[in-house]
């Protein structure tokens, strides 16, 4: 489970719709395995999918989810998101639980991205010395130096990434 830079889902949380969520558990951030998910949001998503699941379960719906898990075409995701829009039209402490998990998510998702130096084609020298990246928070931080640069001579020293 992933939410990075590349592919953050912001979400909506005012109405909470279970388009939101659904969007959410199949966003190429998150099938991409906790990489840049910070352990607090991590956490946030698991009671999520855990919150729905005993939902499902109390109501004898769990199989959709797990079936659109296993097989996310577009009509078990359908499938899901309108029974869980069901749940929470009917079920406002459920809706409300969401909302909060949701909120919480939004916030944790707050990444870290710095780019230096990137795709640059110069038909000259290219001289780069004393840069230097750092981001001391926990969570998602992405840093990239030098990437796609093209010149004719490339000069760099010094350079630093810290997270």
């Amino acid at each position: 489970m992933t939410i990075n830079t590349k592919s953050k889902c912001k979400l909506m949380v005012e109405p909470l719709t279970a388009a939101v969520i659904v969007s959410l558990f199949f966003s190429e951030a998150i099938k991409e395995g906790g990489k840049a998910l910070g352990k607090g949001a991590t956490d946030t998503f698991t009671l999520l999918i855990n919150t729905i699941r005993e939902k499902f379960k109390a109501e004898g719906t769990d199989g959709l989810l797990t079936r659109a898990q296993n097989q996310p075409t577009e009509v078990n995701k359908t499938k899901l998101q309108d029974e869980l829009q069901t749940q929470i039209d009917t079920d406002e402490a459920f809706a409300q639980k969401l909302k909060e998990l949701v909120e919480q998510l939004q916030a944790q998702d707050e990444s870290i991205r710095q780019v230096v130096l990137s795709e640059i084609e110069l038909t000259g020298d290219l001289k780069a010395k004393d840069i230097s990246q750092k981001a001391a928070r926990d969570g998602s931080v992405e840093q990239e130096m030098l990437k796609g640069v093209k010149a004719t001579n490339i000069d760099v020293g010094n350079l630093n990434q810290e997270a």
